[in-house]
Order: structure tokens, then C-alpha cells, then sequence
């Protein structure tokens, strides 16, 4: 009986994250460091697509990183965003099979979302966390766009004492 209560309760602290809660509470690379890796992951994906944007990339953003995330809070991730417009279907079904090749090649790995963002190829790196998406790859009615996003990390790359 002590054996069951005991399995059970590790399975319990394992599920809400123990580990996953130190981990988080790591020093992490800064706000600056990711956005200059952002710049240098679009800059490489674009120079791998066969087309251009149509606009520089937006202004970078910044969320505070989900509640759900089981803390510690103040963490914050960011991304950056850029558009291709008036692009046909066929164009980005090609523009889809660029951006997987090249991000594989990377060290990229496609992540799976079923039903979530059908219009979506999203890759995460296995070196760094950083996710890449091209959004509405397979949707003509939508804008088409490449967004970067950074792992959740500490502003100033250190976590509060």
C-alpha cells in the first residue's frame, strides 16, 4: 500500500512539472540574444524560400510567457513576424516544401498540432527551442507569413534572486 501511495504521489509531482520547474528557473540567453537570433533565422529562412517579402519584418513583440507554463513568472518570449502577399496557392505549397527542407536540414523538427493551425508549417530546433512557422501555407484567402519565436527566457538572462 505504502509502494502505491508512493508511485502515485511521484507520478503526481512528475506531472506538475518538479523538474520541468527547476529547469525553468535556469539563466537563460537575454531579450537582445534572441532577438539577433530571430534576425539571423529569418534572414537565413528567406534567403532559402523562393520568394521575397513584401514588407520588413514587423517590430518585434513580447508576451509574458503562458500562466499555464507552470512558472516561474517574468519569463517572456518574442518574435517577429514577415509578410508575403498576392501569393498563389501553388506558390506557397512550393514556398512550404522550401521551408521544411531547409529548417531540416537545420536541425529543425516539424511539430505536430492536429487540428490546430491546419494552415500552419511549424519547426522547432533541437539546439536552441526557437520555433519557426509559415502561416498560411495551404489557405488562399490569408496573408502569408513567417514568424520566429524565441523559448521562454529571462529578460536580462538571469532569473530573479
Amino acid at each position: 500500500m505504502v509502494a502505491a501511495v508512493l508511485v502515485i504521489t511521484m507520478l503526481a509531482v512528475n506531472a506538475c512539472g518538479a523538474s520541468t520547474l527547476k529547469e525553468r528557473s535556469k539563466p537563460t540567453m537575454t531579450l537582445d540574444q534572441a532577438r539577433k537570433q530571430i534576425d539571423s533565422y529569418q534572414t537565413d529562412i528567406q534567403a532559402n524560400l523562393p520568394m521575397k517579402p513584401v514588407s520588413s519584418p514587423a517590430s518585434f513583440s513580447d508576451l509574458e510567457c503562458d500562466a499555464n507554463d507552470i512558472g516561474p513568472h517574468g519569463r517572456k518570449q518574442t518574435w517577429r513576424s514577415a509578410t508575403f502577399e498576392d501569393l498563389p496557392l501553388s506558390g506557397r505549397t512550393q514556398a512550404a516544401d522550401a521551408f521544411r527542407t531547409y529548417l531540416t536540414g537545420q536541425g529543425f523538427q516539424p511539430v505536430e498540432e492536429p487540428g490546430v493551425h491546419v494552415g500552419w508549417v511549424k519547426m522547432k530546433s533541437l539546439k536552441d527551442d526557437f520555433v519557426a512557422i509559415l502561416d498560411g501555407a495551404s489557405d488562399a484567402s490569408r496573408t502569408f507569413q513567417l514568424e520566429v519565436i524565441s523559448p521562454c527566457l529571462w529578460p536580462n538572462g538571469t532569473p530573479p534572486a
